[in-house]
């Protein structure tokens, strides 16, 4: 009986032991894994900053290109004005 009882220590020492090896090697995937997700989070705060950066860049050129057509058509409107003075009073001379 007393091999029987020493041969079941060993072989749940051994388990033991093997369960704590792979115990160790959990902890340090959970740890690099840890270390990926924090990485990663990080790289998407920076990309998510740089498209709001562009997106806000963008508006504003969309807004001065809105202000520029406005000038551009005032402009336009302004020298139409001037041409129908020039050749209404050309008429009336």
């Amino acid at each position: 009986m007393t091999l029987v009882n020493k041969d079941q220590l060993d072989i749940l020492a051994s388990l033991r032991e093997s369960v704590n090896e792979d115990k160790v090697a959990l902890e340090a995937d959970l740890d690099r894994l840890k270390k990926q997700n924090k990485d990663l989070s990080e790289k998407n705060r920076m990309q998510l900053e740089q498209v709001n950066a562009l997106l806000l860049e963008k508006v504003n050129l969309q807004s001065e290109g809105i202000g520029h057509r406005e000038k551009m058509l005032q402009r336009e409107r302004d020298f139409g004005y001037v041409l129908f003075l020039f050749f209404f009073v050309s008429d009336i001379n």
